[in-house]
């Protein structure tokens, strides 16, 4: 896929879309920019939807639990602020109404699924498709879509395991919006354009997270040898995150067409 005249301009407006301002003033993104925290929101939404498509177990904390990768004292906190923000719903189950199921709600499910339906639209762009408004159509297709993903990533492990510099990212609060700018900044250069504002200031108020944070992860990705002093990204750099993007693309790709076949 690398080498369609369309690819890179592809994952350069997935860039653009990763790095848009959140247009709400709650911090919704920083709460959900570190991987640990996503995860445990996915696997919410997995959690749900299973009950939902194939009758799996009620969709309790208890059972989430068991997979979200959050300790329980994270994990309960972590839904609290969810249930507080009205992302998440706790409702009494059918016929066992001491027992609460989590209803993920629809700013929760689209929020998720911001970056799988930016990389559907790449994907689209790439081979002159639809998948994403196929996926998008509603938010209860969003949902199936992220169970789906779920499913594959408990049987087989996650796409993002073989990238250790986006994993690295992944991991640091707002560590993945600041490397997709820097990858849009890069995209720009290339075109002739003006570039990303990469200052700590510029990035901590576009993502909402600290400075300091901003600064570990530039720091991170300096010493390990990511981008250069001028935080340009790096060809290594580079070429990592195109095959991310081509992984994670055709990874949804799969699962849309899986999924919703009659479109």
């Amino acid at each position: 896929m690398r080498s369609e005249p369309k690819f890179t301009e592809a994952v350069a407006h997935y860039c653009e879309t990763m790095i848009e301002p959140s247009p709400s003033a709650w911090p919704l993104r920083k709460l959900l920019n570190q991987f640990d925290r996503y995860y445990a929101a996915y696997m919410l939404i997995w959690n749900y939807y299973g009950w939902v498509e194939e009758g799996a177990p009620s969709p309790t904390l208890a059972r989430l639990k068991t997979v979200s990768g959050l300790s329980p004292r994270q994990l309960t906190s972590f839904v609290t602020v969810l249930r507080q923000a009205e992302l998440v719903a706790a409702e009494p189950e059918a016929g066992n109404r001491r027992r609460s199921i989590l209803r993920p709600q629809a700013e929760l499910i689209r929020e998720i699924s911001r970056s799988c339906v930016a990389f559907l639209t790449a994907h689209d762009h790439v081979h002159a498709g639809t998948l994403a408004g196929i996926a998008s159509a509603s938010t209860d297709r969003l949902g199936r879509m992220i169970w789906g993903s779920a499913r594959q990533v408990l049987s087989s492990g996650t796409v993002i395991a073989p990238y250790p510099t986006v994993l690295a990212m992944a991991g640091y609060d707002g560590g993945y919006p600041v490397l997709t700018a820097i990858m849009a900044d890069h995209y720009r250069r290339i075109k002739g354009h003006g570039g990303v504002a990469l200052g700590y200031a510029a990035l901590a108020e576009r993502f909402q997270v600290s400075r300091s944070h901003v600064g570990n992860v530039i720091g991170w990705l300096h010493k390990n040898g990511a981008i250069d002093e001028d935080r340009a990204a790096r060809p290594v750099l580079v070429d990592e995150f195109e095959q991310w993007s081509m992984s994670e693309m055709q990874h949804y790709a799969r699962l849309v067409t899986s999924l919703f076949p009659s479109g």
